[in-house]
């Protein structure tokens, strides 16, 4: 795990290596950590390396000179490739050898998580990449003959001979609810390289290429045990390939299919500690949402024989972690699971964990509900297996024909159907969230925000399944939050990884038949079938877990009461949240959340804390938005 952080002049001018070094000194976010630099006339460049790592890592060989924060996973076929063998050989070195051999190309043979560069000091050219989802972040600066690259935003925001401005869409994004486009961050001149992309820089321009975009598959036509023993193999082999050579791991357990399965199979090839948001005993049935995951969390536990366990009743105040992230990250960010896990990392931490295994990603693809698998069966006309399922699920008759008829009329007679919905129109869920949002009306009308939101919800449905995971995995809310957790969770010296999110596991899963993705009306099957033996029955079968992965959010906010109204009502005197924020609704909007009032469901607490966010950034950094 490392921060990197570089600076080129393209047209040879001098280097301010006194702005270099205070970068450098901004990602040193740990006491124990070593610090490589390579400086010349036209380029500065440098890591931090943190605890996880003790070599040498500014790869040097011939012309070229490599920094990243990368680790690779398919390194027994790399070695086989490149006809290598060292089996101690680095991520680093293959990166490198990779390179060598294959040049830009390279992207296309390596799976991991990484971001990295490769300066070539001959031919004055660098060559940049970040990995298939966006694991490891990378962003950028390019103006006239100054290009600025880094893991860390703040470290390029310590360039003070430069200007940074605010890019309004993006804070407009961040107040209505809508994840910005991937490139975006919050300054007009520092842009993220998107996941799945290289970036070139010669000749004084750059140049981005998509090298890897997720593609829909051909379905398999396999025995389902032979396709069920397959998707085992690779899954497998993802939490393997991640938890290998790691002295200690430890791993976020909540309870559910997702976190249970990576937690399960991890143990059998590491010694884990395991680490859990959970309510204090004296919140539970008292406050919302009045119950946690314990009871699945022991059952896994005791199941795998995993005595290291840790629970997290997060009882620092809500206000002081907006406000210790916002110091940190130096930006608006449009999420908060990381935000809220710190006291998750600090426990971690002091159990000296630097790999953190995570579930998170399997929603999205390879253990999503799969809602929709009955229409597309019925696309392909596979009415045997729909009136199998339909049975199992609708033992009486009427319900039975009732689902049948709606599943044919729906795929083969779709005039009809849409013409019986319009007669009976829902009212999008997202109608009613907008109508709450707390956003300054000359704000809103200037930046025309609501046809932004609503082109944003209104995006074409998808029809296949594999559409469906293509579009959620590929969605901005996953990168943004793989990109947040990586540089909050490096804070306290750990490395995230993510089984879930194996690319190889992943477009497997999207040739896998519909029948094997639900049945019966349960979703996440082919799992549940994969984990069989390796889960307790009662985790392998659940379908009712609890949305709150982290029970204490509100208990936190209601410590935090007092506060929240104080910071809201001093706001109302400053006069540029006020251009951004109609206070006297966000007062409000609080009153519902907090006392949880019948209008509480149309506030989306994620937002309310993105306007917090905003209030205490425009008041440590008045200037960037005068």
């Amino acid at each position: 795990m490392r921060s990197i952080f570089g600076r080129i002049h393209t047209d040879h001018t001098p280097l301010p290596i006194n702005l270099f070094e205070q970068s450098l000194d901004q990602l040193s976010v740990l006491k124990d950590y070593i610090q490589e630099k390579v400086i010349a006339y036209d380029y500065a460049l440098g890591q931090i390396n943190f605890p996880t790592h003790k070599e040498i890592t500014t790869t040097e060989k011939s012309e070229l000179i490599l920094l990243s924060d990368a680790v690779i996973y398919n390194k027994h076929e790399l070695l086989r490739d490149l006809d290598i063998g060292d089996n101690e050989i680095t991520s680093d070195e293959l990166i490198l050898k990779s390179y060598e051999e294959w040049g830009e190309k390279c992207v296309h043979h390596l799976i991991g998580d990484f971001a990295f560069t490769i300066w070539n000091k001959e031919a004055k050219e660098l060559f940049c990449a970040r990995d298939h989802l966006g694991v490891k972040p990378f962003h950028y600066y390019f103006e006239g003959n100054t290009f600025i690259f880094s893991s860390d935003i703040a470290a390029i925001l310590a360039q003070k001979d430069l200007t940074f401005s605010i890019d309004q869409q993006q804070v407009a994004d961040s107040l209505s609810i809508i994840k910005s486009e991937k490139e975006r961050t919050t300054y007009n001149e520092i842009k993220s390289l998107p996941p799945g992309h290289s970036l070139t820089l010669k000749n004084g321009q750059i140049e981005l290429k998509e090298y890897w975009r997720l593609q829909t598959k051909e379905t398999v036509h396999k025995k389902d045990a032979e396709v069920i023993q397959e998707f085992t193999a690779i899954l497998t082999e993802a939490v393997k390939c991640r938890v290998e050579n790691q002295k200690s791991t430890g791993t976020e357990l909540s309870g559910g299919i997702d976190s249970s399965s990576v937690a399960a199979l991890a143990s059998q090839f590491s010694k884990i500690k395991t680490f859990s948001h959970i309510l204090p005993d004296s919140k539970l049935g008292k406050i919302f949402p009045h119950k946690d995951e314990r009871e699945f969390i022991h059952m896994l536990t005791e199941h795998c024989n995993i005595s290291d366990k840790h629970f997290i009743t997060s009882e620092k105040s809500l206000l002081d972690s907006l406000q210790d992230h916002l110091e940190y990250y130096q930006s608006l960010s449009q999420q908060n699971f990381g935000v809220f896990s710190d006291q998750l990392y600090e426990k971690a931490q002091q159990e000296n964990v630097t790999v953190l295994l995570s579930g998170f990603g399997g929603d999205e693809v390879i253990t999503s509900k799969a809602s929709g698998y009955l229409y597309e069966l019925a696309q392909n006309s596979n009415w045997q297996e729909i009136k199998v399922d339909l049975k199992n699920q609708y033992p009486k008759k009427i319900s039975f024909t009732k689902s049948f008829l709606k599943l044919y009329i729906k795929s083969k007679l779709p005039g009809i159907y849409n013409f019986l919905r319009v007669l009976k129109p829902d009212k999008p869920w997202w109608k009613n969230k907008y109508k709450n949002l707390a956003l300054n009306a000359n704000y809103e009308q200037k930046l025309r925000i609501k046809k932004r939101y609503d082109a944003y919800y209104r995006a074409i449905a998808r029809e296949t399944l594999q559409e469906k995971n293509i579009e959620r995995i590929t969605h901005p809310h996953v990168s943004q939050r793989l990109e947040y957790c990586s540089l909050i969770a490096r804070k306290y010296g750990i490395e995230y990884r993510y089984p879930l999110l194996d690319i190889r596991l992943i477009e497997f899963y999207l040739s896998v038949p519909p029948r094997l993705k639900a049945r019966n009306g349960i979703g996440r099957y082919i799992i549940r079938r994969a984990m069989e033996g390796i889960l307790p029955e009662k985790i392998q079968w659940r379908n009712d877990k609890s949305g709150a992965t982290i029970p204490t959010v509100f208990m936190r906010m209601i410590h935090n009461k007092d506060q929240f109204e104080q910071l809201i009502s001093s706001a109302k005197q400053n006069e540029i949240i006020k251009k951004y924020i109609d206070l006297d609704k966000l007062e409000q909007w609080f009153y519902n959340l907090s006392n949880r009032t019948k209008d509480h469901k149309y506030v989306n607490p994620g937002a309310f804390y993105t306007y917090i966010k905003l209030i205490l950034f425009i008041e440590k950094n008045p200037s960037l938005f005068t």
